[in-house]
């Protein structure tokens, strides 16, 4: 899962911000602003790999992070110049299966950006009284475990957030939150697969959370590559359940 565009993106990133030195306050208009999230996308070839890598960061108090300034751009090329990619830092950052998380991350990235209005609408997930008592149990199971940080980190990687703004909203408002619904939850399903059977979390919570973003996602996505994902994590879930 650690491409070399996701292990070259850090370096790519700090490349482009030397590039483009940062201006001083008062010189630039507010549309002409960057985040760090910004660049990382401007840079990555692969767009999900920006969000993966962003959570990645995150862990480091990235300066920055939303908008960068001059007086913080030093320390944020700082930790850009170090920062290695490595499945210790997925791991920490995401959980021991923080591939299944990224591989989520990615596939969900590329579905919102280029299908958002071919997506299918979910079957009501949001407001669900069994969506609810799924992810309430997923959360206990991740917070018993000491992983409720990486637990929320690997739904972030998930959902781009300029989805729920004004214009998408407007267009149809219970798609975007359905969807937007769909995807953190699936994340948060990979996210605490393995403490399926623990913690009052089950198998059944588990297909629930992931279930709504299977259906959205399941005819845009290769079925080969689709199928075979999620039979493998059903398939490791059901075993540790049984």
């Amino acid at each position: 899962m650690i491409t070399d565009e996701l292990r070259l993106l850090p370096a790519r990133a700090a490349h482009f911000i030397r590039r483009h030195p940062v201006r001083k306050r008062d010189d630039y208009a507010p549309e002409t602003r960057l985040s760090v999230l910004d660049v990382l996308v401007h840079c990555a070839p692969v767009r999900g790999d920006a969000f993966v890598a962003f959570q990645l960061l995150s862990r480091r108090e990235l300066p920055g992070s939303y908008l960068l300034h001059a007086d913080v751009v030093d320390d944020a090329l700082s930790v850009l110049d170090r920062f290695a990619v490595t499945e210790y830092e997925c791991e920490q950052s995401f959980g021991p299966n923080w591939q299944d998380v990224v591989r989520h991350a990615v596939e969900a990235a590329a579905l919102l950006h280029g299908h958002f209005g071919a997506l299918t609408r979910t079957t009501s997930v949001v407001d669900s009284r069994r969506r609810l008592g799924a992810w309430a149990c997923a959360r206990d199971a991740a917070w018993e475990a000491g992983r409720i940080k990486s637990w929320y980190r690997a739904q972030d990687a998930a959902w781009e957030r300029h989805f729920m703004d004004e214009a998408t909203v407007r267009e149809d408002e219970q798609l975007c939150a359905d969807i937007a619904t769909a995807v953190r939850d699936a994340a948060a399903a990979h996210a605490v697969s393995d403490l399926v059977g623990r913690h009052d979390f089950t198998s059944a919570h588990f297909e629930t959370l992931l279930a709504p973003w299977r259906t959205a996602a399941a005819h845009l996505l290769p079925r080969g590559d689709y199928c075979a994902a999620s039979s493998t994590v059903s398939t490791n879930v059901r075993g540790r359940s049984g």
